[in-house]
């Protein structure tokens, strides 16, 4: 230190050598504040100090950091293996979780009169209200079923977790190149999947075309099949 400001007398001293003399005079100070702070926090907080001979001196109270420290790694362990050991959802689990997730609601009828027409608005009512056991004997009930009838008759079923009967509705639909075939393509790969039918599932999935409806969720659902 001396030397330094020996060196900051010279009348013949550079700004570069004038700068770094002060640079490093600052980061001196900088460091013996630091140390002390520390020393301080360590004392004080931790009962951690040096002795007079310069070895560290610990009372009892460093044994309780100790096992702190060693509860918290053992606490850090176990979540980890549990994470690591936790299984991930299946292609069934993920189906059902997207139907329990997803608001399907049928947009409403118009009234009538006639027997039929009643039938329609009890099961709409009856599928909008989730009482789908209630909507699919409504939807049985009608006399006349047109596509929009026949699409929720196969949603209620599904719904009512009649999965076998659900896709011989959604295939009978299918077959009539109905309005609603993406819709019906995407259902009744969930509907196969529930029934635990992966392979047709597949085969159902693949018919939907990247402009489809439900595209990226359709190439999620075979990436897990095909890792299955």
């Amino acid at each position: 230190m001396k030397d330094k400001l020996n060196k900051l007398l010279d009348p013949d001293i550079s700004r570069e050598e004038e700068d770094q003399i002060f640079e490093d005079i600052l980061k001196q100070k900088n460091d013996n504040d630091l140390r002390v702070k520390w020393k301080k926090i360590l004392a004080n907080d931790y009962d951690i100090q040096r002795s007079k001979n310069g070895k560290r001196k610990t009372t009892s109270s460093s044994k309780y950091i100790k096992i702190f420290l060693a509860a918290a790694a053992c606490i850090s362990l176990i979540v980890t293996l549990q994470l690591l050991s936790t299984p991930s959802i299946d292609s069934n689990a993920m189906a059902q979780q997207y139907l329990d997730k997803q608001e399907i609601l049928h947009p409403g009828a118009s009234k009538g009169s006639i027997e039929e027409d009643q039938n329609r608005i009890l099961a709409i009512q009856a599928f909008n209200s989730k009482k789908y056991q209630q909507s699919v004997k409504h939807f049985q009930n009608l006399r006349i079923a047109n596509e929009e009838d026949q699409y929720y008759y196969g949603l209620a079923l599904l719904l009512n977790q009649q999965y076998t009967e659900a896709i011989q509705k959604f295939e009978e639909n299918n077959l009539n190149n109905n309005r609603f075939k993406q819709e019906l393509n995407w259902y009744q790969s969930l509907a196969y999947i529930l029934n635990k039918q992966n392979e047709k599932a597949k085969i159902q999935l693949k018919k939907i075309r990247n402009t489809d409806w439900k595209y990226k969720d359709a190439q999620q659902f075979l990436k897990k099949l095909n890792e299955e």
